[in-house]
């Protein structure tokens, strides 16, 4: 049986595995380096070409489960071990189906079929290599258009919908809600604008006030203060002295005549007041 594939004609081109999966008939007999009894023999061959059937009549799943035991069980069936693997590349495995293929030529080196299936894990490798290189740019994408949906979801121009299967997408909203986003919006920044300018005005007032106050405790500190200062010192100055004179007019009679000269003095100035 030929299991191969048409070369591809460019790198845009994919692999056909379904037209390899195709080439998959019904076996009458197993091989003969196989290790099993007369009975498993016949359950073996029995099991695959079950799956066989499924797979032509699209049950892939129940086939793929199937496959799957007899490529445990007995791994030097390459036949259905090889199916296991191509199955698993069809449906976009690729991963699994590389490590598939790598225990066949593991299991079975010197096959015949070793080569192709060699090409067909180097094939999965690839898809495997090019499908993280589109997930990788596809969270690249997404990751940049975070901010944007972000934005656009504040601001109501975004509204989330449900799918056919009930999951979450976004979606745009309507002209019709988006005129009425755009219109509270402005309704809103009117109100904000307002309520800035009673803010603005409070803090000039609080300004001037504050400004008012320091440049009358200035003129009270650097201009009123240090009079009032002098005019008490001096007035302790004199105090002193007349008390010092007090003491000392029996002893001296000039200083007798210079306190009531002195007393006199100030005696005539309250009567002028």
């Amino acid at each position: 049986m030929n299991y191969t594939n048409p070369p591809v004609k460019s790198k845009a081109d994919v692999f056909d595995w379904g037209r390899v999966i195709s080439k998959f008939t019904k076996i009458d007999n197993l091989p003969r380096e196989l290790p099993v009894s007369g009975s498993e023999r016949e359950r073996i061959i029995s099991v695959y070409n079950r799956a066989i059937d499924q797979v032509r009549t699209d049950n892939t799943d129940v086939a793929m489960i199937a496959l799957e035991k007899l490529s445990v069980r007995w791994p030097h069936f390459i036949e259905s071990s090889c199916l296991y693997g191509l199955l698993l590349a069809k449906s976009q495995r690729f991963a699994e189906a590389e490590k598939q293929f790598e225990k066949v030529l593991l299991a079975s080196p010197d096959a015949n079929a070793a080569p192709m299936i060699n090409e067909w894990r180097k094939e999965a490798r690839e898809e495997r290599i090019r499908e993280e290189a589109r997930d990788s740019s596809k969270r690249r994408r997404e990751h940049k258009l975070l901010p944007v949906r972000a934005s656009l979801a504040s601001s109501g121009i975004l509204q989330r919908a449900a799918d056919e299967d009930g999951t979450g997408r976004v979606q745009m909203a309507s002209r019709r809600e988006q005129e009425e986003i755009l219109r509270s919006g402005g309704d809103f920044r009117q109100g904000v604008d307002s309520s800035s300018t009673g803010t603005t005005k409070l803090v000039y007032g609080l300004l001037i006030a504050v400004i008012v106050a320091s440049v009358l405790f200035l003129i009270f500190y650097f201009v009123i203060r240090p009079s009032i200062v002098a005019n008490e010192n001096r007035r302790t100055r004199l105090e002193w002295l007349e008390a010092a004179l007090s003491e000392r007019e029996e002893e001296d009679e000039s200083i007798s005549d210079i306190l009531d000269a002195y007393k006199k003095a100030f005696g005539e100035i309250e009567s002028e007041e």
